[in-house]
């Protein structure tokens, strides 16, 4: 029937956890993973079989992982496409490639297994402590929803201890941050109040119906998390069993992360008509007596109309006469950084914008990078005739020395081996390199990236090598860092080189192959 093929494909569809169950005579995945983890949590156990007992356990992760993403590709409408009306196929291979943030969350579990598997003690004890409340226990756990499923609260996005202005201070904009002499912005998570008072600040309010405003500014929302506004405040989803833990889809796309977004809508008011017109809310709040702060519920009464995904947010802001245009392009530090996401930034300049406003979680981290290519972006000056560099011969002397960036100056100036062999290959490499710290520096109320990659370093060379998730885990987020510092550079040589308007910086790096290779093989231990 037509509401037959309209339905969401589920579990229930392709009966996974029944298969998975009547092969159990072989093998059953799901109690595999779970005799694992008892055996690694097992602190009596030699480290030995508890190490071998992780990665076997992440083995079988892994596999039911790969099981669950196989059902969703089975009941995917690239599927639906091929059978029904004849469609090209597509492989689950394929399939898989064009999911990102899927690939993103089978890797973190080949990095950080012990994250999957172990359970803390404080955190059980704590769990009983601040969720001891068996009603509001039970509907969590009854909850399901296709986003707002089983053991999910939606806690509210404002936290104590959460970083704040010392320049610009606007009641519900958390941490809103300018870049000296560029119209570039950011701030954290604000409520739909603080959104509007940010934007009377920026001068985007028509001054009348159908007049012109003094500026139109570009908004472009960075986060990675689903996000819905429930009566003007922001909600996140987490689990209650680690309500403060983000649970960021790392390489997810804006469209997919407004698709979630709207299923959690959709959650929201299916169990608000089902309780009445209320709902339970969870909040950080902080202990002065324990000097510890605590997730704790509470009701709250909701109509319909007062629940928004951020879309939405901003498409209302539009029609009430906010001169803005929108965009979700998700850009985390834990996000690997991609040519395809400088292009994106960059795309959004508009020659008729008065400013650019950048919304991250906390308004400090990843944020700082997107500015930074806007920054580039606006730079005056910009083109030069491009030519080789010719100051190989003195940076070939530098890099003869041992590897220098233990040495604490050498590490603030970003002079790693990497970066000293990116810049004798690209036009203009010690200009942009040169050009790229300064954005840097002013970019650093909203996160220095020079300052994380050394920090990374740092904390590598501490860790002995007995630790290897721990330093697999430092490691691959100093690479991403160093990654984000090597596109810079090289965006910058790039915007010397041609126009956006002439080729796109992935085009461009695509016809550089010496590029690509550099930037495949970074490290920060050599």
């Amino acid at each position: 029937t037509e509401d037959q093929q309209g339905r969401t494909f589920g579990m229930d569809d392709i009966l996974l956890l029944w298969k998975i169950t009547r092969c159990s005579a072989l093998q059953n995945i799901r109690e595999a993973v779970l005799q694992y983890r008892k055996v690694f949590n097992q602190q009596h156990v030699e480290p030995r079989v508890r190490s071998a007992a992780l990665k076997r356990g992440a083995e079988y992760l892994e596999r039911y992982f790969r099981l669950i993403a196989f059902a969703a590709y089975l009941g995917s409408e690239t599927l639906d496409d091929f059978f029904v009306k004849g469609g090209s196929k597509v492989t689950f291979k394929n399939w898989l490639h064009q999911r990102p943030e899927v690939q993103a969350m089978k890797w973190s579990i080949r990095l950080r297994p012990g994250r999957f598997f172990t359970i803390p003690e404080e955190l059980r004890a704590q769990h009983e402590s601040q969720h001891g409340d068996a009603v509001m226990e039970s509907i969590v756990n009854e909850r399901s929803g296709s986003v707002l499923g089983k053991g999910s609260i939606l806690k509210m996005y404002f936290f104590p201890g959460q970083r704040t202005s010392s320049r610009v201070q606007i009641t519900g904009a958390p941490h809103v941050y300018k870049v000296d002499r560029y119209p570039v912005y950011s701030m954290a998570t604000p409520t739909i109040s603080g959104a509007k008072k940010m934007l009377a600040y920026l001068g985007t309010k028509l001054k009348e119906e159908g007049g012109d405003s003094a500026a139109r500014v570009v908004v472009t929302d960075l986060r990675e998390e689903a996000v819905v506004y429930i009566n003007g405040t922001p909600f996140v989803l987490r689990e209650l069993s680690k309500p403060v833990d983000t649970l960021k889809h790392v390489g997810i796309t804006g469209a997919v992360v407004e698709s979630i977004e709207t299923r959690l809508k959709e959650d929201i008011l299916s169990e608000v008509r089902e309780t009445g017109g209320r709902m339970l809310l969870h909040r950080e709040e902080y202990s002065p007596a324990s000097n510890e702060s605590r997730v704790i519920g509470y009701w709250e009464n909701i109509q319909p109309e007062n629940v928004k995904t951020p879309a939405e947010v901003y498409a209302a802001l539009k029609d009430e006469s906010y001169n803005i245009s929108y965009r979700r392009i998700p850009l985390t530090r834990e996000r690997d950084a991609l040519a395809s996401d400088v292009d994106a930034i960059q795309y959004c300049k508009d020659d008729a914008a008065g400013g650019y406003l950048f919304i991250s979680h906390t308004g400090f981290g990843g944020a700082s990078y997107a500015m930074a290519i806007t920054c580039l972006v606006l730079q005056p000056g910009q083109k030069l005739t491009a030519t080789p560099n010719t100051d190989s011969s003195t940076l070939d002397e530098e890099d003869e020395s041992p590897y220098r960036a233990c040495d604490e100056e050498t590490l603030s100036m970003g002079d790693y081996r990497d970066i000293l062999s990116l810049i004798r290959v690209l036009s203009h490499g010690p200009q942009s390199k040169a050009d790229v710290d300064g954005i840097i520096q002013q970019c650093a109320g909203a996160g220095h990236l020079k300052e994380d990659i050394c920090y990374y370093t740092k904390e590598l060379n501490k860790l002995p090598n007995t630790k290897d998730e721990d330093r697999s885990y430092i490691m691959d987020m100093g690479v991403k860092a160093l990654r984000r510092y090597f596109y810079l550079i090289t965006f910058r040589s790039y915007l010397y080189c041609t126009s956006p308007k002439e080729m796109k910086f992935l085009d461009w790096m695509r016809s550089r192959p010496e590029l690509g290779h550099l930037c495949h093989n970074l490290r920060i231990d050599k």
